[in-house]
């Protein structure tokens, strides 16, 4: 296979190019080893959480609230649920029942998805839970619409060095 790109690389390179053309699902969203290492540089570089969003989390509140100079209050109401980069698109919302169907979850992948009000993070390229929230919050959203042309969308690899915290 002299100056031939092995097979596994052309097909990587062919998925991420429909991803960027909105034509396949984003590996995330179908794989839990990249789903869960996105996540977790949601954590470390702009706070994702609270843990559990159904507890009070007042420690949570106060550390976000600081990074965006507003009031704990405040805070609360900027959640990955209404975040610009949150996308809950029909398509999007198919990728990721699929993805937990090839998981192998015994639960139905619509009560997980419906559970935790999920849809995907753009930013960082994972499966997202309405009701957290992180630093890199964008007022805006979600991104419902199936029409939506993904231009004016906030990319990342989830490598930035720089996150955006806005005010409501």
């Amino acid at each position: 296979m002299h100056g031939l790109l092995a097979p596994a690389v052309k097909i990587e390179i062919e998925i991420q190019s429909q991803e960027k053309s909105g034509e396949a699902c984003p590996v995330a969203t179908g794989n839990v080893e990249v789903n869960l290492e996105n996540r977790q540089k949601a954590i470390d570089k702009a706070n994702y959480g609270p843990m559990n969003p159904n507890e009070p989390n007042m420690a949570y509140w106060r550390e976000i609230s600081k990074a965006w100079r507003n009031s704990p209050e405040q805070a609360k109401k900027s959640r990955c649920g209404n975040c610009a980069a949150f996308i809950q698109t029909p398509k999007m919302l198919a990728c990721i029942e699929s993805g937990l169907e090839m998981g192998g979850s015994e639960m139905d992948a619509w009560e997980v998805i419906d559970a935790g009000d999920l849809g995907y993070c753009e930013v960082f390229d994972f499966k997202c839970a309405s009701k957290r929230t992180c630093e890199a919050w964008i007022s805006g959203g979600p991104i419902t619409e199936d029409d939506y042309d993904g231009n004016d969308k906030p990319t990342s690899n989830g490598n930035d060095e720089e996150v955006y915290g806005e005010e409501e």
